[in-house]
């Protein structure tokens, strides 16, 4: 039912022709809504909602408030929902994390999180995830977690609840103890509906960034679940983003599996092995935008799985052609990430490094390009492949880039030629020269530890070099 005092002092708002004339007429409005909250003892729920909700927009339009709290907070109590959703949306937008007056809410809070009331309930969850501190973690993550792993929960709660367990959880991470809660919790890794799948996995996620332990499970539940998706295709068609299945889903199945190490079992490894062929072999670039950024995401973490497998990996002599072609395309975003993912590579699986050398003319190319996050991350790959038989190559290509460089990226590319010239240097007179052509194409940006690094090296190996 509409409030037509509301509709009223809004379209009076609206219509003010001048700032100070708004401010007339909140001001009259604050002491009328202040005077009733004073006076009426017996306010009826209707009067009370119309009034929080004036509150609630003249403090969305900037102006302060400081009363009208304990009035708020009594509708949390009622037992109709239009009262009862004012009174949420009011701790939504007034409170924040650690005040005072959430000691006085929790319990009513807990009331509708135990109750048989659906909306109510929903009301309750969504108050936690946006209020909810270390006091609410401690108090209410039980009935969280129970709502959470009970049967006949519905299965829009069931989703509403394992977010706002994952909220609790970050806040403290002791509300969730893998040898309760890990079976149950992963239990639901089975279910068949695609939304509660994402928001179990996001919890899963979300404990697994922290500590694995007791949640090991969780990896043949994960291959099993992409297996549905991308291989059996068993998923409702709602679920479909530009032809991809639940591309969100299968980010973060495969960010899962990365959390544990490379299975041993052969049917899991199998299934894992099978997954990665069918997801980097069926990844095609189109004109259509949006289908090229689900499809990138969903292989680039493919990707970075198989970089995680390693040397157990089939797939990974395939992600290392795709990354080659990947660094060598137009679109900006897709070279970025490819250039980032050999940097990854290069420094996870070292044995790769001969591989990723085919491709050094192309890195050394981006070294050109001009978005600057190119540039670095081109200057971070190159860095990182560098090794005793290509150094000279690499810092002659890197010298000559200096000349060129601009200030913001120059600071950072003398400080890694330095490093690689003396790390892998074969004779001190080549990193003498190095340092010396250093200094006369960047001077002031040649930091003093690597001038007294030099002094240090021709004071200490003798007459030869220091006659050179």
């Amino acid at each position: 039912m509409a409030m037509r005092g509301l509709t009223v002092f809004i379209s009076d708002l609206r219509n003010c022709s001048s700032k100070e004339q708004e401010e007339k007429r909140v001001e009259k409005e604050m002491a009328h809504i202040r005077s009733k909250f004073t006076s009426d003892s017996n306010m009826n729920g209707y009067n009370r909602k119309k009034y929080v909700w004036k509150i609630l927009y003249m403090y969305m339009l900037g102006y302060e408030v400081d009363f009208g709290h304990m009035e708020a907070v009594n509708l949390l109590s009622s037992q109709k929902y239009s009262e009862k959703s004012v009174g949420y949306a009011w701790c939504a937008l007034m409170l924040r994390e650690g005040d005072e007056l959430l000691r006085l809410i929790i319990n009513s809070i807990r009331v509708d999180l135990i109750s048989r009331n659906d909306n109510a309930v929903c009301l309750a969850l969504n108050s936690i995830c946006n209020v909810g501190g270390k006091e609410f973690a401690e108090t209410l993550s039980n009935d969280v977690l129970k709502l959470l792993t009970h049967n006949i929960t519905k299965t829009y709660v069931r989703k509403k609840a394992a977010l706002t367990a994952l909220r609790l959880f970050r806040k403290s991470n002791d509300t969730l103890p893998a040898e309760q809660w890990a079976d149950r919790i992963l239990a639901l890794l089975d279910e068949k509906n695609i939304g509660v799948l994402t928001s179990v996995t996001s919890l899963v996620l979300g404990v697994l960034a922290v500590d694995s332990a007791g949640w090991e499970a969780a990896a043949p539940k994960a291959a099993r679940t992409l297996t549905r998706l991308v291989l059996n295709k068993d998923y409702s068609n709602d679920y479909l983003y530009y032809g991809i299945p639940t591309p969100w889903l299968q980010i973060k199945l495969l960010k899962v599996l990365q959390h544990f190490p490379p299975p041993e079992e052969h049917a899991l490894k199998l299934r894992v092995s099978e997954v990665l062929q069918r997801i980097v072999s069926g990844t095609e670039v189109t004109k259509n935008v949006n289908k090229n950024n689900a499809t990138h995401a969903v292989l680039f973490e493919a990707i970075n799985l198989s970089i995680h497998l390693g040397q157990s990996s089939e797939t990974l002599p395939q992600c290392i052609n795709l990354l080659g072609r990947f660094i060598s395309i137009r679109e900006a975003n897709i070279r970025y990430l490819g250039l980032d993912t050999m940097a990854r590579l290069s420094q996870e699986q070292p044995h790769t490094l001969d591989d990723l050398k085919k491709h050094q003319s192309t890195i050394l190319f981006s070294l050109k390009d001009p978005d600057i996050s190119i540039r670095r991350r081109a200057l971070d790959l190159v860095y990182a492949m560098c090794d005793t038989a290509t150094v000279k190559e690499t810092v002659s290509e890197l010298l000559n880039y200096l000349d060129n460089a601009d200030d913001h990226i120059k600071e950072e590319l003398v400080l890694k030629i330095a490093i690689l010239s003396e790390r892998f240097a074969s004779d001190n007179s080549w990193y003498v020269d190095v340092v010396l052509q250093l200094v006369r194409s960047a001077g002031d940006q040649v930091a003093d530890e690597v001038w007294y690094r030099i002094v240090q090296i021709v004071t200490n190996q003798g007459e030869d070099l220091q006659r050179y």
